[in-house]
């Protein structure tokens, strides 16, 4: 039998990348070896572009990580995803639906005057504040904000530094049952220092949900404003993240850059 090679579009959201590819949904195996850096096309995920599932959403967005589980929602690779839409699609623009397992989230494509594309946001919400849980690592307690984005993510107020986060982060996420998300936050008042420990990528350049969860964990502690744009910078670049008054609104409005397109026999 021929095989039919997989025809994908690479894009990344302040670094962290993703291989968009349409429908049927391929199995976790070969999400794995998709996003194999050295045997692979390499990425920190894989989106699937699958039918909409309620009404007036254009698609529905599946996401395997790097290691083949399925994350319900990303906050860079939607964005990614609305760009290609409104980009490649046909999909008219510039606010439009995508259905995910956390919920329908609308995203809104930004341009500049000359017509090209300079940010995307998203609204992310609704968050909600789990409480605190404190995880205890070879006898030092790092306490953390819990709060659930439609994935889950504990927030600690922590040096933002990246050897760090590599090694704290892995024990950590597996101390919660199905794994946790870990930002180490740094809030101040010109906004949030992050760094984020991924379930399922490892440590990446960019977490738009774990941007979003510092800033909720940060406004419910009066570190930062609530109700006006706060820049959450991570490794890869700034988003700026808007909690409402209320701590369950969220909006993300970030960069979604197109890398290349190609074929892989994978």
């Amino acid at each position: 039998m021929r095989r039919v090679p997989l025809s994908f579009v690479k894009y990344h959201g302040l670094g962290n990348d993703f291989v968009v590819v349409e429908g049927p949904l391929v199995d976790a195996d070969r999400a794995r070896r998709i996003c194999d850096r050295r045997r692979g096309i390499g990425a920190d995920g894989l989106v699937t572009i699958l039918p909409p599932r309620t009404p007036g959403a254009v698609a529905f967005m599946h996401i395997y990580n790097s290691d083949g589980s399925v994350a319900a929602m990303c906050g860079n690779a939607i964005r990614c995803l609305a760009r290609h839409l409104v980009d490649h699609r046909g999909v008219a623009g510039p606010t439009l639906v995508i259905d995910t397992d956390s919920g329908p989230k609308t995203c809104t494509v930004h341009r500049g005057a000359g017509g090209a594309v300079e940010a995307v946001s998203v609204e992310m919400g609704p968050a909600r504040l789990l409480g605190d849980q404190d995880f205890d690592v070879d006898g030092e307690v790092h306490r953390s904000v819990r709060v659930s984005m439609g994935n889950p993510h504990a927030v600690l107020f922590e040096e933002p530094a990246r050897e760090r986060a590599r090694s704290l982060g892995p024990r950590i996420e597996r101390l919660v049952d199905g794994g946790v998300n870990v930002g180490f936050a740094r809030p101040g008042p010109d906004g949030i220092d992050l760094v984020v420990w991924e379930r399922g990528a490892g440590l990446t350049d960019a977490c738009g949900t774990g941007a979003c969860a510092a800033a909720v964990a940060s406004a419910s502690r009066g570190k930062v404003r609530a109700g006006a744009p706060v820049p959450v910078r991570l490794p890869g670049g700034t988003l700026l993240v808007t909690v409402a008054p209320d701590l369950v609104g969220v909006t993300m409005r970030g960069p979604a850059e197109r890398v290349f397109a190609g074929e892989a026999d994978l």
